[in-house]
């Protein structure tokens, strides 16, 4: 998988950084699209990843972007990441 961050990773909770790095360490594992839902799924379970970041899948790649702390309904207006399959 190809991975790669588009715009600065905002750390205003503790937890955001071992969310961040257990998301790209999962991704970088998985060898295509079916295992990279099913590990995003896992660690939705696992973590915060929901609480802080909100996700989703085009044809071919997968998205991030990141919640704002003022309001977690709202997002950021650009990705933080994007994963190419």
């Amino acid at each position: 998988m190809n991975v790669t961050i588009e715009s600065l990773i905002f750390d205003f909770d503790d937890k955001i950084r071992a969310v961040v790095l257990d998301l790209i360490n999962r991704i970088l594992l998985t060898r295509n699209e079916t295992e990279l839902r099913e590990t995003v799924a896992v660690c939705a379970e696992r973590t915060d990843l929901n609480k802080f970041f909100l996700y989703g899948y085009g044809k071919h790649h997968f998205w991030v972007k990141q919640r704002l702390v003022s309001d977690p309904a709202k997002t950021f207006d650009q990705r933080m990441m994007i994963v190419n399959f």
